[in-house]
């Protein structure tokens, strides 16, 4: 059996669950720290004794995935939050140099996001009120060092954010910038084999961006092409990891498809990302060590592919624009769906990404879909946050139920699916809207208090659980457990549960 030790981001399932439950499908075992050692969303990890667990686990394991972000700062959040300096942050790093090795080290980091919102949740607690100027005070930057005629509009902007947030902001980018520099030079030096460095809610101008064309000159300087890869990305990478580790164990390659069910949407951009869904996709499809072929029966899998609607934005439910939604998406996906059931009849892989909308399905899809095709016959489902944490996880889940030979995998792979099904479609895109209202009847916000947790996550099963009774397909199988519903962040962003056979 394959042996893997993984470092994730942080400690959300998508970044220790989800990489944990792919592996079962391929019947290879993952290794992560114990909880204890992770973070615990803004209290960074224990980086010192992350290492030392990656030194006992290093020689036995055939690979090694580790974020850099979780080794240097303590997490994905500690890394925007903490004041550790750089210094320190580089010194962990440089221990990875001595690890004990049989077998190769993936190393991956992000790019430190600039999000648009005067939320501090996972940001400095100065975010809550200069976040969205900070967010437009950094595309102005990098907007008047193209030469653009912005600088009026930026020094008015500078004069609303206090000196010492904009130093703090700048401050932390630079530590970013060198943590991620110092990857490219442990990765020319050979300690790791591939390096990814993602970026987190990218757009076309701002630091990041900046950042990241920086680092793109220095890979190729460094003749690095092959061994860096740069793309949009976060919480997905963990999975992508996992699978391209295993394919390279294996020395296979596999070779998709990709079929769109709007064809000229495949050049429309979605939500927090930089390129067209078509570059997502084959970034994504690199990332995991296949190739994309031209015709369809060149394929071992068919990558079927919702693309971006023209909101640009989760499904606004309000009358006017949902009727304008449905006139335009009905018929391409009722003729999207029946293409995947004939799909699946002909006993094709199909992995579909359903991408019209972040954080959630498309209902639309949903509705032919579970009409037209037995869900449980697809490699992979995914409809989750961004348009690559979907695809990069989809990807992963496909190609390990390529894998599968024993019971054991088929329940895997089967678990896996219903869970997808559940969190994307039933919660994302129902489930979550309902208990946010019936927090707000309640407390007079929408969000989770800690007395209201318990009975938080009670309502959420119960939900859940009916609506999953109404999917004959999956219900007749599978439903929540009782107690398992957990919110891994104390907020209704995202979820975790258990299922069990029905």
């Amino acid at each position: 059996m394959p042996r893997l030790a993984l470092i994730p981001l942080d400690e959300r399932p998508v970044n220790v669950r989800y990489p944990q439950l792919i592996a079962q499908i391929a019947d290879a075992e993952l290794r992560v720290p114990p909880a204890a050692l992770l973070s615990r969303k803004r209290a960074p990890a224990d980086c010192d004794a992350l290492i030392a667990w990656l030194h006992t686990q290093a020689a036995a394991c055939d690979a090694l995935i580790v974020s850099l972000d979780m080794l240097a700062y303590g997490g994905l959040i500690a890394s925007r939050t903490t004041d550790e300096p750089a210094a320190r942050c580089l010194a962990r790093l440089e221990r990875l140099r001595a690890m004990p090795r049989s077998g190769a080290i993936y190393a991956f980091n992000v790019i430190a996001r600039i999000p648009d919102a005067d939320d501090s949740v996972e940001e400095p607690e100065y975010w809550a009120h200069y976040g969205r100027r900070l967010h437009r005070y950094s595309q102005l930057l990098h907007r008047a060092a193209e030469g653009q005629a912005v600088v009026s509009e930026l020094s008015a902007l500078q004069a609303e954010i206090p000196e010492a947030y904009r130093a703090d902001f700048l401050r932390r980018r630079l530590r970013n910038h060198q943590v991620n520099l110092a990857a490219l030079d442990l990765l020319a030096q050979g300690v790791f084999d591939l390096l990814v460095i993602s970026s987190d809610d990218t757009s076309p101008y701002g630091l990041g961006s900046q950042e990241k064309a920086w680092l793109s000159e220095w890979r190729r300087r460094l003749q690095l092409a092959d061994s860096v890869l740069m793309y949009p990305g976060a919480d997905e990478i963990g999975c992508v990891l996992t699978v391209r580790a295993l394919l390279e164990r294996v020395q296979r390659t596999p070779r998709f498809y990709v079929h769109y069910a709007i064809p000229e949407d495949s050049a429309r951009v979605a939500p927090y990302e930089d390129g067209a869904v078509s570059l997502t996709v084959e970034r994504q499809i690199r990332a995991i060590g296949g190739v994309l072929v031209a015709r369809e029966d060149e394929a071992e899998f068919i990558v079927a592919v919702n693309p971006p609607s023209r909101i640009g934005a989760e499904l606004d439910f309000s009358p006017e624009a949902y009727t304008a939604e449905q006139a335009y998406r009905a018929a391409p996906m009722a003729a999207f769906a029946e293409q995947i059931a004939a799909w699946l009849s002909a006993a094709r892989r199909v992995i579909l990404c359903d991408v019209a909308y972040p954080n959630g399905s498309d209902p639309f899809l949903m509705a032919q879909l579970f009409a037209q095709a037995d869900v449980r016959q697809l490699a992979a489902y995914g409809a989750w946050n961004t348009a690559g944490n979907t695809i990069g996880t989809a990807l992963a889940q496909g190609v390990a139920s390529a894998t599968v030979q024993t019971p054991q995998q088929a329940h895997a792979q089967q678990y896996f699916l219903a869970h997808r099904f559940v969190e994307d479609y039933l919660y994302q895109q129902g489930v979550r809207a309902e208990v946010r209202a019936w927090l707000a009847a309640r407390a007079g916000v929408p969000e989770v208090s800690p007395e209201r947790e318990a009975e938080t996550c009670a309502y959420i099963e119960r939900r859940l659980n009916e609506q999953l009774a109404a999917l004959s397909q999956l219900g007749a199988q599978w439903r929540v457990a009782h107690g398992s519903v957990r919110l891994p962040w104390q907020r209704t962003f995202e979820v975790d549960f258990d299922l069990e056979s029905v």
